[in-house]
């Protein structure tokens, strides 16, 4: 037999009729948003009124409820975001899931009982990651899609370790970026997925295209080739339903299921699924079924993969034919009347039609171009049956069921009977001078809940008709629409006694209302604990603070300019430039294989690029500061740390982290190191900025935040107390959009070229979108896909805002460019602020003729991002 322990079944509510199936169909937990600051914002979701009606419900019946709160927040939104947790709080909320630091640090501070679950978008990649969070308040952390089970046991191995429980999708849309990492539809579209709206680009189709650079490392148009088209970044569906018992036996303590956009329909289904699942590994039963992998298909999918999850990178995950809906392929038209509008099918697997049953047609190409819905169940003849087609369909259409009728109805009686999750209900009759007292005991996954209500009646003796035993036990046992079932029922009572029907029947409703009242109650934060709370609030703490505005007498200085640079060309030509600092990343081994073991050989090649570089930076007098690269992963981490204690030796000055699982384990490993925070951390706000840049020499803000928000953080990071991060921003080059685990070049090739050699020094890559945008793609020396943006970021002409925003250390981004481009790029940014600081406009001729320098030379054109106004949160 296995463990009786069973994973929670965690559901997605984006709506109140989903998560009544959800709950009826067995889930263990929601996770649902309120009206703000939840990563989907177009799901229906829960206003206030609503949100207490689902605590209720489900707290009722004994599931918990987990809020969302996973978006960055900016410093005006900090104190409305507080105040709302605060309030969830007393509702008696189970968790909130969190993705912006700064928030979980302040909710942490000010309400410590509130369990804190950091969101998969703070991409936790492995133990001192797991430690960080830790500190934060998180008792649990939802692990980034891309980790593999095998990754996942070995980090959570040690019985000694006492991390943040663990959480992994294991059904539903997979995003194919990291989440939290991902800024395609932010500057693709202005909806940015880090604040809740993201558009879904990764479903578009693109063009991946290769060719030749020139001297600016810039692709040669004619040159360029199309090597496939097609939906080049849009994932399978995830399901482990299969295979479902290899996660049950990993440290997994929380199986989540991905769909606060989709129908109560899917929910209610994929939900039903799983907990059978679950409830019969319980009883050691379980073996996957063919019905019920044809229930999930029939829901929604994209084709299914076990996703990173359970096969890593063996090439199952991408799904680039078609984006859509993939239904179940169930057989062929064979002929159609068109006068009479009927068609008739055969079917070439054991389906059977039924009433409800949503088909679709397709005639080869993505999609379907129509459908119907059977009104009954027709009569099949020798595998074939006749239906009505409004739409015109020819032989050899293929059919496919994207809608299933007993689906829909199973779902629409969870609705209708919202009471398929029935809690047990043990009840005891006794009396006490002939009032009645009714004790009932409740069992839900959540533990026992326990009443005894008294009347305010007595019985008397029967003159004529006394109420029988079993006409009592019959009254008091009926639960109506409660969330309650009696599965026992004891009594004292004599059998000779007489009290009005109505009396009983209003006793008995009066017990289950206090049953349930004191259900609710006992999720309820202790008394003691929520007055504290509102005392700590009432007056508004320093860090909740709003409406500063830039601190008088600060006198502005000429910014530092930083280069990013990914090999020593570039780290020559920023250096020729003049430039302050260089953030090294070297890229470009290519005699390795796809899975980087990370051996000496690789920590040797490493040693020489940084050696190289710094060898050019110490002649310059600049610092050569080792960037590691967006995504590390245990491996990565535990390698790069032995090299740690050469950096000085190599003449590196110090260590940029782009995430929180990296830039905890340089600090593990050297406390002293300087530490510099990048891009990828996700720096939204002032409170962020200080937590994560504990111990930083500086941190960059994020691309998505504006001039007039840059402004205030600044203001409230240097007005505080103690030691603060230098803030830094890049100002110029192409915005690193997207990093995938996906190797691009493989879905498209059907082989890793990079892996095999065949990606010469000069091979260039991009993806084209149907607006004719080209995406220039990189891809790392782990075969990850790096997706940067169709226009680089150019602010020559807004440097005064720059300044005025208190910015004192700019950067510009070379690593997929080359020498001369750095070169240039320097020397007309140095040119800026000369000019800027001898007193002229930035609208000037001088300014404007640098500018157009820079366009033609970048790749697809310039912009200025969401500096000038912000990232919009913008919805369909």
């Amino acid at each position: 037999m296995h463990s009786t322990v069973v994973p929670e079944l965690l559901a997605p509510a984006g709506s109140p009729d989903a998560l009544i199936a959800a709950v009826s169909a067995g889930a263990d937990a929601v996770y649902l948003g309120g009206a703000q600051y939840g990563a989907r914002k177009n799901a229906v979701n829960f206003g206030k009124s609503e949100m207490e009606w689902a605590l209720r419900y489900c707290h009722t019946r004994g599931v918990l409820v987990y809020v969302t709160l996973n978006t960055l927040l900016s410093d005006s939104e900090m104190q409305d975001a507080v105040m709302y947790a605060s309030w969830l709080y007393e509702l008696g909320v189970d968790a909130v899931i969190v993705q912006d630091v700064g928030l979980a640090d302040i909710l942490h501070r000010y309400i410590p009982t509130l369990p804190l679950h950091a969101s998969t978008q703070m991409t936790i990649l492995s133990k001192d990651g797991l430690k960080w969070v830790q500190t934060l308040g998180c008792s649990r952390v939802v692990l980034p899609r891309e980790l593999t089970l095998h990754e996942v046991s070995e980090i959570y191995g040690s019985p000694d370790d006492h991390y943040p429980e663990p959480e992994v999708f294991v059904h539903g849309a997979l995003c194919y970026a990291y989440s939290g990492q991902c800024l395609l539809s932010s500057l693709i579209g202005g909806r940015s997925g880090n604040r809740g709206s993201c558009a879904q680009p990764c479903r578009r189709e693109y063009t991946l295209l290769s060719g030749d650079t020139d001297e600016w490392g810039l692709p040669v148009t004619e040159s360029l080739r199309t090597v496939q088209t097609h939906y080049l970044l849009s994932p399978r569906d995830l399901c482990t339903y299969p295979k479902i018992t290899e996660i049950l036996d990993s440290p997994v303590v929380s199986l989540k299921i991905e769909g606060r956009m989709k129908s109560p329909e899917y929910v209610a289904a994929v939900v039903y699924v799983y907990r059978k699942a679950l409830d019969e590994r319980l009883k050691d039963s379980f073996v996957p079924s063919d019905s019920d992998l044809l229930t999930l298909r029939a829901a929604f999918n994209r084709e299914f993969t076990a996703g990173y999850l359970l096969d890593g990178k063996d090439g199952t995950v991408m799904g680039p034919e078609a984006p859509g809906n993939r239904g179940v392929h169930i057989g062929s038209v064979c002929s159609y009347d068109a006068r009479k509008k009927m068609a008739e099918i055969s079917l070439d697997t054991s389906y059977s039609p039924e009433s409800g049953d949503g088909l679709s047609f397709s005639d080869g190409t993505p999609g379907f171009f129509g459908g119907a819905v059977l009104s009954n169940a027709p009569a099949v003849r020798n595998r074939k049956f006749q239906m009505r087609v409004p739409m015109s369909v020819r032989p050899g259409n293929q059919v496919f069921l994207t809608k299933s009728g007993r689906g829909s109805e199973y779902a629409a009686g969870l609705l209708r009977k919202n009471a398929s999750q029935m809690i047990p209900v043990d009840l005891t009759l006794t009396f006490e001078d002939a009032i009645p007292v009714l004790t009932g005991t409740s069992f839900s996954r959540t533990g026992e809940v326990s009443v005894s209500l008294k009347a305010d009646f007595s019985f008397s003796p029967a003159q004529n008709r006394p109420v029988s035993r079993e006409n009592i036990a019959d009254l008091l046992s009926r639960t109506g629409d409660t969330a309650y079932y009696v599965r026992s029922f004891s009594s004292d009572y004599s059998g000779d006694l007489f009290a009005p029907i109505r009396e009983i029947t209003r006793f008995r409703r009066e017990f289950f209302i206090a049953l349930e009242d004191a259900a609710v109650r006992s999720f309820l934060p202790e008394q003691p604990a929520a007055d504290a709370l509102r005392a700590a609030l009432s007056h508004e703490p320093a860090v909740l603070k709003t409406g500063m505005s830039r601190i008088p007498g600060t006198v502005p200085v000429v910014p530092e300019i930083s280069v990013y640079a990914s090999d020593c060309d570039t780290v020559r030509g920023a250096l020729a430039a003049g430039c302050h600092r260089i953030y090294f990343e070297p890229q470009g081994r290519h005699d390795i294989s796809c899975v980087c073991d990370y051996s000496e050989e690789w920590a040797q090649w490493i040693r020489s690029q940084i050696a190289q570089a710094a060898s050019f930076c110490n002649k310059a007098g600049v610092d050569l500061i080792w960037k590691w690269p967006h995504i590390t992963r245990q491996r990565f981490l535990d390698a790069a740390c032995g090299i740690i204690p050469s950096l000085d030796e190599l003449g590196a000055k110090g260590i940029m982290a782009e995430n929180i699982s990296a830039r905890a384990a340089v600090r593990h490993a050297s406390p002293d190191i300087p530490l510099y925070g990048g891009m990828g951390l996700n720096i939204f706000n002032s409170h962020s900025a200080r937590i994560l840049g504990d111990g930083c020499v500086s941190v960059t803000l994020s691309p998505e935040i504006s001039f007039d928000a840059i402004g205030k953080l600044v203001s409230r990071l240097i007005s505080e107390e103690g030691n603060c991060p230098i803030p830094e921003c890049i100002i110029h080059g192409p915005t690193e959009l997207a990093v995938s685990e996906d190797c691009i070049i493989a879905t498209a090739y059907g082989r890793c070229l990079h892996c095999s050699g065949r990606l010469g020094d000069r091979r260039w890559y991009g993806i084209r979108d149907v607006k004719r945008h080209i995406f220039p793609v990189t891809i790392d020396d782990e075969c990850r896909t790096h997706i940067w943006n169709s226009r680089e970021t150019c602010l020559i002409d807004h440097l005064d805002q720059v300044v005025d925003a208190g910015i004192s250390h700019v950067a510009l981004d070379c690593r997929i460019r080359n020498g001369r481009y750095a070169e240039s790029v320097v020397r007309a940014y140095k040119r800026a602020f000369e000019l800027l600081f001898s007193g002229k406009s930035m609208k000037g001729s001088e300014i404007q003729g640098l500018k157009d320098r820079l366009q033609t030379v970048a790749s697809g054109g310039i912009t200025s991002g969401h500096f000038l106004k912000g990232v919009e949160d913008k919805e369909e």
